[in-house]
């Protein structure tokens, strides 16, 4: 089941809502949440829910006793314990599968006989989402930051809470466990309509925008893969999934919020106008915060940090950025795309293009420190979305700009592209210039106006939408 889909639309939500103000002030509220959750994840397969139920009960019992334990080595042991058995679940799904293939590619060019036996699994929905937020409850228990949960129902409706299970945003046990463990009041109208002006914003978000720039995605790389070089192709390859991955995962999160508040629940804001970053580190302080915020805090922090010089902080930098990289996704370009927002973050360490830009030519020196870090961002996306084999023909397009004489796919694509990107980057400028996110904004003016806005979205939607082939991107992390 997916946020698109009518049966959640129509049926699940409103069956959660219902069930769960019911049940509101009695603990049978978490427990309509936990199996309402369950059910949720489970539609796609009843098997998915063995490797979460894995995990979260590890966790659970690791974390009470590490609550009682007082020996430092036996708890560093217990730490050791759940964060293996966290990423050893995450790794054989992930990337025992890639790493079998590539050792076998690599013995099979090197003509060494040696082939080890394919590994076909599943990847369960998710699970690089609840393996991480499981790991902060056990390490933030370990640093004495909070205490563990006496109920395994509400611990269980932490980690699976259905809005965020899937893509995120990745919650801390302090922010939604806490939540979870408090009698909600009934929401006011002014949050319903947020809301739902938050969910409506999301559908239409992904299914206007988002989809709608995934064809034209998919289309120049369909284009590439059979051979079929038309000069620009990089370009609008470029600037056409910086706007599809932008929009798709930003309404996972809005649906996601919208969703959470019909319950009561609070999750955070995963992104804050990225493309109008100044640098690569403020990219990244606007970009999947919940994740760059878990990179920071657990493993650059404890890595050093800054603590220990420059060469320290560039190799942490690297380290950290190219492993996030290898959590999104088994794959050489993955790793490549995560060390490539290494080296700019060390870039700009070394040389503060924003602060020298902005130094000598004002304000203009801003605009042209938010086109540098968009463009080199786009250089990032096109590492993340291409395959081995198209990134040759790629960047032969961007050399047959002086050479090639069709330009008739690029003039029509190219428009296309140019209209669903400046939907994003100005709706996002509304928000970046109030530093408020734009559905707040709307959400706040006369209900009427509102709801003429959520007609126009509804319209948007029914008559502009893509609706096939329309999965989320972070369906598969």
């Amino acid at each position: 089941m997916t946020f698109i889909s009518l049966n959640y639309l129509f049926i699940f939500l409103p069956s959660i809502v219902l069930f769960y103000h019911l049940f509101r002030t009695s603990w049978i509220a978490n427990l309509v949440i936990l199996l309402f959750s369950y059910f949720f994840y489970a539609f796609g397969g009843l098997w998915f829910l063995i490797p979460l139920m894995i995990t979260s009960l590890i966790d659970f019992y690791i974390g009470r006793k590490l609550d009682e334990v007082r020996d430092r080595r036996l708890r560093k042991t217990m730490l050791f314990v759940s964060l293996t058995a966290n990423l050893g679940l995450l790794a054989f799904f992930k990337y025992v599968p890639w790493l079998v293939a590539s050792l076998n590619h690599g013995f099979n060019a090197v003509g060494l006989a040696i082939v080890f036996p394919t590994v076909v699994v599943t990847l369960p929905p998710g699970i690089s989402f609840y393996t991480f937020q499981t790991m902060s409850y056990t390490i933030e228990i370990y640093r004495r930051e909070m205490k563990s949960s006496r109920s395994l129902i509400n611990y269980m409706a932490f980690v699976t809470f259905w809005p965020h299970l899937v893509a995120g945003p990745i919650m801390r046990a302090r922010n939604l466990l806490t939540q979870l463990e408090k009698v909600r009041p009934v929401i006011s109208v002014d949050e319903a309509r947020y809301a739902l002006m938050l969910i409506i914003w999301g559908l239409a978000k992904k299914i206007v925008v988002a989809d709608n720039l995934g064809w034209i995605v998919d289309t120049i790389d369909g284009h590439m893969k059979a051979g079929y070089i038309w000069p620009g192709a990089a370009i609008l390859f470029g600037y056409a999934f910086a706007g599809q991955i932008y929009c798709d995962f930003s309404a996972y999160t809005d649906i996601a919020r919208g969703s959470a508040k019909l319950v009561g629940i609070e999750l955070v804001r995963n992104f804050r106008t990225p493309y109008y970053a100044l640098s690569p580190s403020d990219f990244w302080r606007r970009w999947h915060i919940s994740l760059s915020t878990w990179l920071r805090d657990y493993l650059y922090i404890p890595l050093g940090g800054n603590r220990f010089g420059r060469s320290i902080e560039f190799r942490n930098l690297i380290l950290t950025m190219t492993l996030g990289g290898l959590w999104h996704g088994a794959g050489i370009l993955f790793i490549a795309w995560g060390f490539w927002h290494g080296f700019l973050l060390v870039l700009y360490r070394l040389i503060p293009i924003d602060l020298i830009l902005q130094r000598y030519l004002g304000a203009f020196g801003k605009i042209v420190s938010i086109l540098v870090t968009f463009h080199l961002v786009i250089v990032g996306w096109i590492l993340f979305r291409a395959e081995v084999n198209t990134i040759g023909p790629l960047l032969q397009s961007i050399a047959a700009i002086t050479t090639s004489a069709d330009w008739a796919l690029f003039k029509i694509i190219g428009q296309g592209v140019m209209i669903l990107m400046a939907v994003v980057l100005v709706t996002d400028l509304v928000g970046y210039l109030q530093d408020v996110e734009c559905v707040e904004l709307l959400a706040r003016v006369n209900p009427y106006l509102a709801g003429g806005i959520a007609a126009a979205c509804y319209f948007a939607i029914t008559t502009l939408g893509k609706r096939e082939g329309s999965q989320f991107i972070y369906f598969q992390f």
